[in-house]
């Protein structure tokens, strides 16, 4: 059995969340209980993404991850809980560069000239 994980809100509008997966060969959504094939080469990609908004968090696929992060044998349920673990973690990821640029006044538009 998979461990629950509580989806963060939308960063941006604080809507309700919503995952998505695919077989990423075909682009046919997928229900997350799609049954695995250990032996097949079949691939899937998943994301999270906002009900209100529509903000997208990282599209999340096996292939990629086989190549750049060595996670092979995904099912579908994995590639998911990724992608949703991705989503909850994107806002906090480059905060300390949003504060250093507060600092120097860099996130107003218009800037003043340098």
């Amino acid at each position: 059995m998979i461990e629950p994980i509580k989806m963060n809100p939308c960063p941006f509008c604080e809507g309700p969340p919503c995952i998505d997966g695919y077989d990423q060969m075909t682009g046919e959504m997928l229900c997350d209980d799609h049954p695995h094939d250990e032996g097949s080469d079949q691939l899937y990609e998943a994301y999270v993404h906002c009900h209100d908004c529509g903000a997208n968090g990282p599209r999340i696929d096996s292939l990629t991850l086989g190549i750049f992060e060595h996670r092979y044998d995904l099912s579908l349920m994995d590639v998911m809980r990724i992608a949703v673990e991705r989503w909850n973690d994107r806002h906090n990821k480059a905060r300390n560069c949003y504060d250093a640029g507060e600092k120097e006044g860099l996130n107003i538009w218009p800037r003043a000239e340098a």
